[in-house]
């Protein structure tokens, strides 16, 4: 007579096997279209400065920004605002403030679309 396992032993006999770990994360990433980084005007750069005045640690926003290939939209808590270095974190995401096309507070209307 076979010998028993233990239940934990016979449960890992049907986990998930990824023969090719990573590739889909790679796929997601090819799938990215590069894009050129969007040039504001006066007017764009004039409201955006104010709306990052008036930007508070500890508040939930969404923020449009070029990440070095295309546009993103993180949304988080604001952890940190640097105004020395010019960069705002949302979550663990450090942004610089050259790269934020839009910036809202959540509960804000202002924001403009892509």
């Amino acid at each position: 007579m076979p010998e028993r396992r233990p239940r934990a032993d016979r449960a890992q006999q049907f986990m998930p096997f990824a023969a090719l770990k990573g590739y889909y994360d790679l796929i997601r990433e090819r799938e990215r279209v590069a894009e050129p980084k969007r040039e504001l005007t006066d007017e764009q750069a004039l409201e955006l400065s104010q709306r990052l005045a008036r930007m508070e640690r500890r508040t939930m926003a969404t923020v449009i920004h070029y990440d070095g290939e295309a546009y993103v939209v993180d949304r988080g808590l604001v952890s940190d605002i640097d105004e020395a270095r010019r960069t705002i974190t949302v979550v663990r995401t450090r942004i610089d403030f050259e790269d934020i096309w839009d910036i809202e507070r959540d509960g804000d209307d202002t924001a403009d679309a892509l």
